[in-house]
């Protein structure tokens, strides 16, 4: 992704959605959450990174931890992860994918079309087309 965002800095937008496979990782949903509550404080990119780099650590405690690291108000950052608000946006996320037919993660889109090439390439030969249009 950071490959195609430096070759089309204007053109493309990187958007994520939350899709927390709890059947298969019981912290997915922390995990959601924690990164949910971040972005409220501009940090969405550190807590994905972080969370991503210490995928089997996403107790309750870890993910306060790392808030602190990436300098989150913690306080908040735990009433955040506790809102219905945060709660309600997971459930809509999760019944977009559902509803597109989403089975894991990640799946990537591009200009609303599944992405089954994830190579440069892949991308390239679906966003150039969209961009013509």
């Amino acid at each position: 992704m950071d490959e195609v965002l430096k070759a089309y800095p204007n053109d493309v937008k990187q958007v994520f959605k939350q899709f927390p496979l709890v059947q298969i990782h019981p912290q997915a949903m922390n995990a959601a959450k924690a990164s949910v509550a971040a972005h409220k404080q501009g940090k969405f990119k550190e807590m994905h990174d972080i969370l991503f780099k210490n995928s089997r650590k996403l107790q309750p405690e870890d993910l306060k931890k790392y808030a602190a690291e990436i300098g989150l108000n913690v306080a908040k950052f735990e009433k955040d992860m506790e809102s219905p608000e945060i709660a309600k946006q997971i459930d809509e996320d999760m019944a977009l994918a559902q509803a597109v037919g989403v089975r894991g993660t990640p799946t990537l889109f591009v200009g609303g079309k599944r992405l089954m090439n994830r190579s440069m390439e892949g991308f390239k030969a679906m966003i150039d087309p969209a961009l013509k249009k």
